[in-house]
């Protein structure tokens, strides 16, 4: 019996359909999963749905669900983050462990999962 890989999942947080459009094709793209949520889960939630990494759509969002990111350090979860370079060093005050940078092209994407090794078909266009 042939083994599949298994797929991440990647949790969005945030509210812009049109990033979270985008980021769902990525997704689908590079093989893996979206699960969308308007706003920070608890912890039991994240530990539940085991993702991959949190994929905050803003800065503000980020910045609204600290204490999430603080209890997210001890389970290994990646923290990512949807903004421009001129946020990304307080992006990483907030725990950011990475940036997807705006304008958000499907090789930054690719380029930021290959970096932070999540799996995954990555197949940069």
């Amino acid at each position: 019996m042939t083994a599949h890989p298994v797929q991440s999942t990647f949790l969005v947080i945030g509210n812009d359909p049109m990033l979270s459009y985008l980021l769902n094709r990525y997704a689908e793209q590079s093989g893996c999963q979206m699960i969308q949520h308007i706003s920070a889960p608890t912890v039991l939630e994240m530990r539940q749905l085991k993702p991959a990494a949190i994929i905050f759509s803003s800065l503000g969002h980020l910045h609204a669900a600290q204490s999430l990111v603080e209890a997210l350090a001890v389970h290994e979860i990646l923290v990512l983050v949807c903004i421009s370079v001129a946020d990304e060093v307080r992006a990483r005050e907030f725990g950011a462990d990475a940036c997807l940078f705006h304008p958000l092209t499907y090789d930054n994407f690719c380029a930021t999962l290959l970096a932070v090794n999540i799996p995954g078909k990555i197949n940069p266009v």
